[in-house]
């Protein structure tokens, strides 16, 4: 009586389905977390954007029933400008808030700390 051999012993088929290697499930799985990361800080900017317009709309319906010079021109500039800064963070148009650029600073420090 010959022995059968053991599974995985002998020359047999091996089936491989289709799918993700891990690489790319990880790659997705960080690409995922940014894609969250920029809609949270879209939506942030979103509030902000509409919370402006609203505020310095009745701030300037304020301004034009009251006696005396105008004043709400200078909310309307000085809020602006934070309202651009915003923008730029949010649509990662400032180098540092990106992530990219975080990981690139991480490297360029260890290897920086690894050459002394």
């Amino acid at each position: 009586m010959g022995r059968k051999p053991m599974r995985g012993q002998a020359s047999e088929a091996i089936a491989v389905l289709p799918g993700p290697s891990a690489r790319e499930a990880a790659h997705y799985a960080e690409l995922e977390q940014w894609a969250w990361r920029r809609v949270r800080s879209l939506r942030v900017f979103y509030n902000h954007a509409t919370i402006y317009v609203i505020a310095n709309l009745v701030i300037l319906l304020i301004d034009l029933s009251t006696p005396g010079d105008p004043w709400s021109y200078d909310v309307l500039l000085g809020w602006g400008l934070f309202l651009g800064l915003h923008a730029l963070y949010a649509y990662e148009l400032v180098p540092w808030s990106t992530l990219g650029w975080e990981q690139r600073t991480v490297r360029k420090l260890i290897e920086q700390s690894l050459r002394k």
